[in-house]
Order: structure tokens, then sequence, then C-alpha cells
């Protein structure tokens, strides 16, 4: 059985969005075949499969922000069974980064503005354009109804709408 976490694609990332998938679960893979597009803050890659086998299960969403380390998806022989404590040891994984993120002073995947009713989670290119454009990710995800992560394109037609 083979886990495919997310990568760490450079000696300072911490977090990256997976994309979108390409394969789904069930589906025959081989070495080196594409599963995933990963996007971090420069850069926007293809995630190769590391062995040959059958994805048993896809551990994230689409356009979900994780950290290093996290599972994303597990490949191995049909029927094999997957080890009951990965959600687990993902969730706990997603909490660790998130309140080392936090602690850190660095720009938390989850945005909290006082007008909003929560969190708003975000890509970190999206993080990076609304920084650079001066846009509330809070005001972008309300204006614009969003129920997913705020990405680089809406942060644009967001500003785009409000100049």
């Amino acid at each position: 059985m083979t886990f495919v976490e997310m990568p760490k694609a450079n000696e300072n990332l911490t977090e990256a969005t997976l994309d979108r998938w390409v394969v789904q679960e069930g589906s025959i893979v081989a070495p080196h075949q594409t599963l995933c597009d990963i996007i971090t803050d420069k850069a926007k890659f293809e995630m190769p499969s590391p062995a040959a086998g059958v994805v048993l299960k896809c551990c994230a969403m689409e356009s979900s922000v994780l950290p290093v380390g996290y599972v994303m998806c597990v490949i191995g022989v049909a029927g094999e069974m997957i080890p009951s404590d990965l959600d687990a040891k993902n969730e706990a994984l997603l909490a660790a980064h998130r309140g080392l993120v936090t602690s850190a002073g660095l720009a938390p995947t989850a945005v909290i503005d006082s007008t909003s009713t929560g969190a708003v989670r975000a890509t970190p290119i999206a993080r990076r354009v609304a920084k650079e454009l001066g846009v509330n990710l809070a005001a972008v995800a309300m204006a614009l109804n969003l129920t997913g992560p705020v990405n680089e394109k809406d942060v644009r037609v967001f500003a785009e709408k409000k100049s």
C-alpha cells in the first residue's frame, strides 16, 4: 500500500492546494501517471503516482489547502483494507498545521473577518493576490457567495467589480 502525501516542493513550503484530481477512486494507475494538480505560491505542477495499483481512496477534495505530509490518496491492490486511523491522522496533521501557522504569525489558511459568520478558506495564491490588490478574502467569499476555498480567479473577479 502506498500513501501519497502532499510533497514539500521547496524548503519553505508548508502547504499547497490540491487543485484538481485527474484520477478517481477505483482508477488503475501506473508509476509516474498524473494523479492530481498541485498549486503552490510559486508554481503549478502535476503530482505523479509513485507506484502502480488502484486508487483505493482520495482523502482530500479539490481546491483543498493541505499541509505538507497530508495523505492525499492511497494506492494499493483492489480490496486492500485502508488503515482505519488514516482520516484521524490527517485531521490531526491539519489541526496542528493550522495551530502552527496561526501561532507563527504567518498568513493562516483561514482568514477571519468580523463581518463574516466564520472562517474563509483560500488558496495560497489567492491570499497573495488579495494582499497585492488590497482585497479582503472574507468580502470576496461573501460577495461571490462561495462555499469552497477562495481562489485566484475569485479574487481578481471581485477586484474588477470593486473598481
